[in-house]
This record gives structure tokens, C-alpha cells and sequence, in this order.
């Protein structure tokens, strides 16, 4: 939090944590190489944190998710401004859409695996278009684009558009 994430040097990590550079070249070959553990290891806790709705019914009704999401962005919020704000950023985002993607991706072939794969297609092109929509809005809350909107209200208007898609373009396949 005191160094922005691209600045951070192994000197500063291992002077923080009271290790000699030995012990952090054991476990890392490089900043980048931590740099990718961390940002991983985050997607991943995001990911457990939200296990619960890895389902494609989240697309009639997005609230609980959104809920899980946002409490995740909240508790992890000076982390996250954090590493918005670094070369770091970029990284994260994809490891965390590729993340949630696979455990949708996983979800819908379970559940769906006996559709026509020009409809299980549109499901996941709807997964992709939504999983990437939610990221890219609570990112650009974190980074203040939305004014004074609260995550709650930038809840609201994204549950708005996730029904209105999913419904729009799933309605015989969730039936």
C-alpha cells in the first residue's frame, strides 16, 4: 500500500518481511514471478470466495452474485485501488475473467452439455459478455469514473442489464 505495485522492488519485499534475498529467490525467479503469484492468488480467493454461484441461473437473478462480488471488492478494496493503479492491472483483470470464465465454462457444459452447441455457443458468449461487463464496472468504480454512484447502486444497474441480457437471448434455454 505505501509503493505502488510496479515500483516495489525484492529489497523493499524482503526487507518488509524480514527475509534475505536467498529465501526469496527459493520461492520466486523474479518480481514479475511474485507479481503473477499474488495476482493469481487473488483471483483464486475471489473465486472461493464467490464459489457458491457458479451456475448459469445467476443470469434470472444476479443479486446474490452481486452481492458476493461486491463484498469481495469492499473487503478488498485498498489492494485492489492498489493494483489498479500499477502496470499490474491488466494481468490481474484477465486472470480473474479467465478464472471465473473456466468455472462458468465448466458449469454450463455440466448443465447444458445435451444442447444444440449453436445455443450452448450463446450461453457462453452471454457468460463472457457478462462476466467481463460486472469486472469492467467495478473497476471503473474503484477508480472513481462513477462519481459518488455506491457500490450498491452500480449493483443495482448491474443486475438491471444482466437480467434484461440474460433473459433476452436465454429465455427458451433456461426454461
Amino acid at each position: 500500500m505505501k509503493t505502488p505495485v510496479d515500483k516495489i522492488t525484492v529489497s523493499d519485499i524482503t526487507r518488509e518481511a524480514c527475509l534475505n534475498r536467498g529465501t526469496f529467490y527459493a520461492h520466486f525467479a523474479s518480481m514479475s514471478d511474485l507479481e503473477k503469484y499474488v495476482l493469481e492468488h487473488l483471483a483464486d480467493r475471489f473465486i472461493d470466495f464467490a464459489s457458491n454461484w457458479y451456475d448459469i441461473s445467476f443470469l434470472k437473478n444476479p443479486r446474490p452474485m452481486l452481492v458476493q462480488l461486491g463484498s469481495f471488492v469492499q473487503m478488498h478494496r485498498k489492494l485492489i485501488t492498489s493494483i489498479t493503479r500499477s502496470t499490474s492491472f491488466n494481468p490481474f483483470m484477465v486472470a480473474l475473467e479467465q478464472s471465473i470464465e473456466k468455472r462458468l465454462y465448466d458449469s454450463i457444459e455440466k448443465t447444458y452439455a445435451d444442447r444444440e452447441p449453436h445455443r450452448l455457443a450463446l450461453i457462453v458468449i452471454t457468460v463472457d459478455y457478462v462476466v467481463h461487463g460486472i469486472l469492467s464496472s467495478y473497476s471503473s468504480w474503484i477508480q472513481g469514473e462513477y462519481g459518488t454512484l455506491s457500490l450498491e447502486q452500480v449493483n443495482d444497474a448491474l443486475e438491471r442489464l444482466i437480467k434484461a441480457t440474460g433473459l433476452t437471448l436465454l429465455d427458451e434455454d433456461m426454461d
